[in-house]
């Protein structure tokens, strides 16, 4: 069983070293939409069969556990493999020195007075991948802005004050995200 784990963000950036970063903006879009509807529908009627007849052939069961994993858990940028979300789209890159990147660390380090607590499980649509000088990925940072929540991946949680989230979507805005 996954132990959930809670660091400020604060915590989290200072102890981040890194070369560069590159913003993602992912489950947005009407095609997005669109096909998550598509997907969750035929989940649904896969899952039914199942509980009902349990009578799912090879290929639906693998369809079924595909499903599973695109509408039945919370995404993240990268998944288990490594692997960007299938809906990712780079907007920007930047060096550890480039303003934009030492915005985004004063914006982490923002101090910690009131950490949202919304009942909402949250859907990531912003993310930041943080590299090394190999240009290796040393981690990445699921946002929520609308539940005002914050992930490296599943359990592994960040937190910011109410702030901070408000300076992350203005950060966004300004450089190319989509942010609703």
């Amino acid at each position: 069983m996954s132990q959930h784990t809670y660091k400020s963000s604060i915590d989290f950036i200072t102890d981040l070293c890194f070369e560069y970063i590159e913003t993602y903006s992912f489950q947005r879009g009407e095609e997005f939409e669109k096909n998550n509807q598509l997907n969750l529908s035929e989940y649904e009627t896969l899952q039914r069969r199942k509980l009902r007849k349990n009578d799912l052939t090879s290929p639906q069961e693998l369809k079924l556990n595909e499903l599973k994993k695109l509408v039945g858990f919370t995404q993240y940028i990268l998944n288990e493999e490594g692997e960007f979300h299938f809906s990712s789209k780079k907007i920007n890159s930047f060096k550890s020195t480039d303003k934009e990147a030492i915005n985004l660390k004063n914006i982490l380090k923002t101090e910690i007075n009131e950490i949202p607590d919304w009942l909402c499980a949250p859907k990531y649509r912003d993310a930041v991948v943080f590299y090394d000088k190999n240009n290796k990925i040393i981690t990445s940072l699921n946002i929520c802005l609308s539940c005002q929540y914050m992930e490296t991946e599943m359990f592994n949680h960040i937190n910011g004050d109410k702030l901070t989230y408000d300076l992350l979507k203005q950060f966004f805005i300004e450089i190319g995200h989509d942010v609703e």
